[in-house]
């Protein structure tokens, strides 16, 4: 198995090695230098050294030609001035010669023998000197003598030593323009190579990074354009290292794309709904076979079309607009609208739609809801069928107990009244079930009448506790209702309906020689009101759906019993009506109703909701 080499490792690996070969010319070219450096330095100590050596000869050759002549021996002191400064230079440059061949044993030994010779001359010179001009005098054959002592003395052979090494040093000196010059051209030779070496690795580099890596990328590149435009992709890229990896993840990528595409398009073409994309000018682009069903028509007839062709004369001015708020992102809500269909007939619609401002294009979901109308419509005749057909009988039945009950006063039969009363009762109960089912409905269809005006919490605390305060004596539980100076804008009967079924639901549930306290507060521009009990309160569980129909806490027991299940529906329904919340909140024991109603404005309105 081929070990994987990530393209990573590959770049560091073309990269270090042409770098390690550069680190090691530098350090020949290095090498040279340093070479170069010392030959330089080698020659430049030879020179100090020839120039040291001519110092000294110089010195030795003036001493020698200041006591050369018979009369120098005679006339010429040794210790003057001049001899002084002779002898002391003499002295001082074999000192400074012998440093500077200190590490050089071999000429080293030559300069100490040198010195020595020297002395011994300085020291010939003066015992001549001593002999000549001692207290004893010389003839004309001991003054010959002591000259060919004084010549026998002379510096030749000094001078000849000093001189072999100041040769050999001068010689070395000469020598250095050459070498470095041959060390100049070693130089050279190693910067030509690395220019030559660094030119051939840069293009083998540029074409390996061409073919190996900018190649492959365009492919890449190639195939994410094809993909865009759905054409088929380049085969995938072989290897192992990142760029094959990424090409093949690519077309996985791809592949699952495609068929993402294709549950979509299946999803779409299958759907029930009417879906459908328009362009920036409301015309249709795209269109899912739906639309036979919808409009009669297939989706190549409308493609091109002009989406407002098809809403009925009635709606086309409301869809315009429509669109065009969707386009300023200032609506989001789905609207109902009707379409004419290919036979002329019209079908009502909802439009849920959304504008994308990357495509320019709206995408929009068309549901069919002419049955869900034909339905609602239904539901309004047998609405008004059970107003009509049967809360009138009830009226008259009632009317009829009341009667009886009048005619049979004075009937020594005791059941009887005691029926009469239980059919009343139940005749009651039917009503006000009848009554909270057509006033939700009438909630539901916006055709409550509401009159909206200002008034005070005050004057809804009085009429609750008329008309709930026989019902709590009966029970034996006290009302404790607030003072509140707080005012409210809406309608003060459905109000006091709220807040009369609410305390009823209190009294029923709250055990004898308890209270029920009824408050009110102020929350921005809110009037908030709340009715709390000492009865068995709602579990947890029954918190979120004690709003809904027919639904009754179980905790409640037998007490539950005589109950619609209505009454906090309807309470739900008015507060809502009016822009306010209400909610429960229990802790176990005993139970708090809370809702909210817009405080009083300036001016107060009336209207239909």
């Amino acid at each position: 198995m081929r070990a994987r080499i990530s393209l990573t490792t590959k770049v560091l690996l073309f990269v270090s090695v042409p770098l390690l070969i550069q680190l090691g010319l530098l350090g020949a070219l290095a090498y040279l230098q340093k070479q170069a450096e010392d030959a330089l330095q080698a020659a430049v100590h030879s020179k100090a050294i020839s120039d040291k050596i001519q110092e000294i000869t110089f010195d030795i050759f003036e001493f020698a030609k200041r006591y050369k002549t018979t009369d120098a021996l005679e006339n010429t002191p040794l210790d003057d001035d001049i001899g002084k400064m002779l002898s002391n230079n003499v002295w001082r440059d074999y000192g400074d010669l012998k440093e500077l061949t200190k590490n050089q044993p071999t000429i080293l030994s030559t300069v100490i023998a040198s010195e020595r010779t020297t002395r011994e001359a300085f020291e010939v010179y003066r015992q001549i000197k001593e002999i000549w001009n001692g207290s004893s005098p010389i003839n004309l054959r001991q003054k010959i003598l002591l000259a060919r002592k004084m010549r026998a003395g002379r510096m030749d052979k000094i001078i000849n030593q000093l001189i072999v090494i100041a040769n050999q040093e001068k010689k070395r000196f000469d020598e250095a323009p050459a070498e470095q010059a041959v060390f100049r051209k070693k130089a050279q030779a190693i910067m030509i190579t690395l220019g030559v070496f660094d030119l051939v690795l840069g293009i083998f580099l540029a074409l390996f990074l061409t073919k190996g890596i900018t190649t492959r990328l365009q492919r890449v590149s190639d195939n994410t354009r094809n993909l865009a435009a759905g054409m088929p992709l380049h085969p995938v890229i072989t290897g192992t290292d990142e760029i094959a990896n990424l090409d093949q993840v690519f077309h996985n990528m791809a592949a699952d794309l495609k068929e993402a595409a294709r549950k979509e398009r299946a999803v779409i073409d299958n759907a029930v709904d009417f879906i459908c994309t328009l362009d920036a000018n409301n015309r249709l682009i795209a269109a899912n076979p739906a639309s036979n069903s919808l409009l009669g028509m297939e989706p190549g007839e409308l493609l091109g079309k002009h989406a407002i062709d098809l809403f009925s004369d009635s709606d086309k001015s409301r869809a315009s607009e429509f669109f065009d708020r969707l386009k300023k992102q200032e609506v989001t809500a789905p609207i109902e609208l009707e379409l004419n269909t290919a036979t002329g007939e019209s079908t009502e619609t909802s439009w849920s739609a959304h504008w994308s401002e990357s495509e320019s294009s709206i995408f929009c979901v068309v549901h069919d809801i002419t049955e869900r109308r034909r339905i609602e419509k239904l539901k309004q005749e047998v609405t008004a069928m059970i107003t009509h057909d049967l809360r009138s009988p009830l009226n008259t039945v009632v009317n009829v107990f009341n009667l009886l009950e009048e005619l049979l006063k004075q009937s020594e039969e005791e059941r009887v009244p005691r029926y009469i009363k239980m059919g009343r009762r139940n005749t009651d109960r039917m009503l006000s079930l009848i009554n909270d089912l057509l006033d939700i409905e009438k909630i539901k269809s916006g055709h409550m009448n509401v009159e909206i005006k200002d008034f005070y919490i005050a004057d809804c605390f009085t009429t609750c506790e008329e008309l709930s305060s026989a019902a709590a004596e009966e029970v034996g539980v006290k009302l404790n209702f607030a003072d509140c100076e707080t005012k409210v804008s809406a309608d003060q009967n459905l109000v006091d309906r709220v807040l009369t079924n609410l305390v009823s639901n209190a009294i029923r549930y709250s055990p004898k020689e308890t209270t029920v306290q009824v408050y009110c507060s102020e929350e921005g521009e809110f009037a908030k009101l709340a009715v709390k009990d000492d009865g068995p309160g709602i579990p947890e569980e029954e918190i979120a759906t004690v709003f809904e129909r027919f639904r009754q806490s179980k905790s409640g027991g037998d007490k539950n019993k005589g109950g619609s299940g209505l009454g906090l529906t309807i309470c739900k329904a008015i507060v809502e009506m009016h822009g306010g919340k209400i909610w429960a909140e229990s802790g176990g024991q005993g139970t708090t109703f809370v809702f909210t109603l817009p405080l009083a404005k300036t001016n107060s309105t009336s209207g239909e909701v």
